[in-house]
């Protein structure tokens, strides 16, 4: 009876020892996943840390070109229209003021409208809530007045209220800018429809033209310049976006930003 006792307990005591190596095996497994997951959250933040790093450094000389811009050509060509308009003024009073003389002026109007204008794009001012809107605004009536093509712009009121970091508004703003350089370039279109809207606290931006579209399965698209600096920018700001296009049928990037954090 003894003899049955002592296997019985030896039995139970494998199967714990059993039991508990198990339990320490899964308990193992899990830590081991656990800091698997802690490297690989820490690596993707790492990435997301020296892409903002990289941006930041490449708006800094934008900002500083632009500046250089606005201050010392800028200021030269202001310096040069004045003199321009006492050199016209002089020869207006004598009679022999000339057609020549007249484009001269047009042509340094021109290159200072010109140099302010990349220098604003170079550096926009973003700063405040609405600014965002509006350098964005300045940027498309730039384009309508220059070219053939119509920008359209819709913001719905929820859009307007709100609150964006700047690192946040500088990205969306190139990326804007560089889809509608792409369509300037590319597209052929005549019109481009650009959409801010609030909804269920998801800030979305809805981009738009009627141009002569693309194929997404070209592989050419993802190597172009223009569309890796539009993904890196997304993806520093953790922004979501889906592209929709077809030969013939224009082209549309959907962009969403949670504002749940």
């Amino acid at each position: 009876m003894n003899i049955y006792i002592y296997v019985i307990v030896g039995m139970s005591a494998s199967f714990l020892l059993c039991v508990a190596t198990v339990l320490f095996y899964l308990k193992y497994k899990k830590d081991i996943l656990q800091k698997q997951y802690q490297l690989k959250t820490a690596e993707v933040q790492y990435q997301k840390d020296l892409l903002k790093a990289v941006i930041n450094s490449q708006e800094e000389e934008r900002k500083r070109i632009g500046m250089d811009l606005h201050d010392e050509v800028g200021s030269t060509l202001s310096s040069l229209r004045l003199l321009v308009d006492t050199v016209l003024a002089q020869k207006d009073k004598e009679g022999s003021l000339t057609s020549n003389s007249l484009q001269f002026k047009k042509t340094i109007d021109n290159i200072v409208v010109k140099v302010r204008n990349i220098s604003h794009n170079l550096s926009p001012i973003l700063t405040g809530a609405y600014e965002f809107y509006d350098a964005l605004l300045d940027f498309c009536d730039d384009i309508n007045q220059t070219s053939k093509i119509r920008i359209h712009t819709t913001i719905q009121e929820d859009a307007e209220k709100v609150q964006l970091e700047h690192f946040t508004k500088l990205s969306l703003y190139r990326v804007i800018a560089e889809l509608v350089n792409n369509t300037l370039k590319h597209a052929e279109a005549q019109n481009i429809h650009i959409d801010f809207s609030l909804i269920n606290k998801e800030y979305k931006i809805d981009y738009k033209d009627d141009g002569k579209g693309i194929s997404l399965n070209e592989k050419s698209i993802k190597k172009g310049i223009g569309f890796k600096n539009i993904e890196s920018r997304l993806d520093s700001i953790d922004a979501k976006y889906s592209m929709d296009s077809k030969i013939g049928e224009g082209f549309q990037m959907n962009i969403q930003l949670s504002l749940m954090n």
